[in-house]
C-alpha cells in the first residue's frame, strides 16, 4: 500500500469522546482504526500474517505472561520484590502489599471499561473492515496478528499497560525515584539464541518498563496504541491514588508528598 493511501484512509478515522475514571479517552467511533493497527502491527500483503520480525516478537512473547504464569499482576510482584531484595523484611512487605493493593484496584477500571466499550481487537478489525461503515477501509480476512490470535476480552484498555503502569508508579513512589535500572527475567521469556536460556531485558527505570510492555501488545497486534496509552494513564492515575491514601506511616516521612512520582 502506497504511502498515500495509508495517509487517506488514516484522514478518514474519526473520534469520540467518552470518560473513563474521570479523564476523556479517544476511541474510534466504528474501529475504523483498521489501517492504523495494521501499520503498528507490520501488515505485510493481504491474505498474510504480520511481517516477520524477530525483535517483535522476541518483545511480545517477553510480555505476553499467558495463563499459567505469574501474569502481569504476579510479574510485577516479583519485580518489586526484587529490586527490593537489600531492603529491609519490614520494607518488603510494605512494597509488596502496596504494589499488591493498586494491582487488584486496576482491575476493577479495566475490565469494566472493556466491557462497557466492547471495542474490536485489531486482528477482527482488519478482517471484518468491510463492516464498520467506513468506505476508506478494506477487509483483509488473512490477516493474523502477531500474537497468534486476536484475543479473548475485548480490546479498549490494554491491560498490560494498566497493570504494569500502576505497578511502575508504585515503585517509583515508594523508592522516590523513578531511574532504578534493573534486569528482569520474565515467566514467558523466550529463548535467546546466543546464550540458550531465557531472554533478559534491562531497563532504565520503572515507567521504561511499563512502556516497553505497553509496546509489547502493540506490536504483537493485540491492541491500538491509543488503548495502550490510555491504559498507562490509567495505572498511573490510580496508582497515585493509593500512593496518597494507603499505607501511611503514621510519622515522619511517608511515601507520598517528599518523593516524586
Amino acid at each position: 500500500m502506497r504511502r498515500r493511501d495509508v495517509m487517506k484512509k488514516l484522514l478518514s478515522l474519526f473520534v469520540v469522546f467518552s470518560v473513563v475514571g474521570g479523564t476523556g479517552a479517544v476511541i474510534p467511533a466504528t474501529a475504523t482504526a483498521t489501517t492504523a493497527a495494521a501499520v503498528a502491527a507490520g501488515r505485510s500483503a493481504p491474505g498474510r500474517t504480520a511481517l516477520a520480525d524477530p525483535a517483535k516478537l522476541a518483545l511480545y512473547q517477553y510480555w505476553s505472561l499467558p495463563a499459567g504464569s505469574a501474569q502481569p499482576p504476579g510479574e510485577w510482584l516479583k519485580i518489586a520484590l526484587e529490586v527490593a531484595a537489600k531492603r529491609s523484611l519490614p520494607d518488603q512487605a510494605r512494597l509488596a502489599a502496596l504494589s499488591s493493593v493498586a494491582l487488584a484496584d486496576v482491575s476493577i477500571p479495566t475490565v469494566r471499561t472493556k466491557f462497557v466499550h466492547r471495542h474490536w481487537r485489531p486482528e477482527t478489525a482488519i478482517q471484518q473492515a468491510d463492516t464498520d461503515g467506513n468506505p476508506h477501509t478494506e477487509k483483509d480476512t488473512g490477516w493474523k496478528a502477531r500474537a497468534g490470535s486476536a484475543g479473548s476480552t475485548p480490546e479498549y484498555v490494554s491491560g498490560h499497560s494498566s497493570f504494569s503502569a500502576a505497578a511502575a508508579t508504585v515503585l517509583a513512589g515508594f523508592f522516590c525515584a523513578d531511574r532504578i535500572s534493573f534486569t528482569h527475567v520474565t515467566d514467558s521469556a523466550p529463548i535467546d539464541p546466543s546464550t540458550g536460556k531465557p531472554m533478559s531485558r534491562t531497563f532504565e527505570g520503572f515507567s521504561e518498563a511499563a512502556a516497553d510492555a505497553g509496546r509489547s501488545r502493540v506490536v504483537g497486534g493485540s491492541h491500538f496504541q491509543f488503548s495502550n496509552q490510555a491504559g498507562l494513564a490509567m495505572g498511573r492515575n490510580l496508582a497515585a491514588e493509593i500512593l496518597a491514601k494507603k499505607l501511611l506511616y503514621t510519622t515522619g516521612a511517608t511515601h507520598h508528598g517528599e518523593c516524586p512520582l
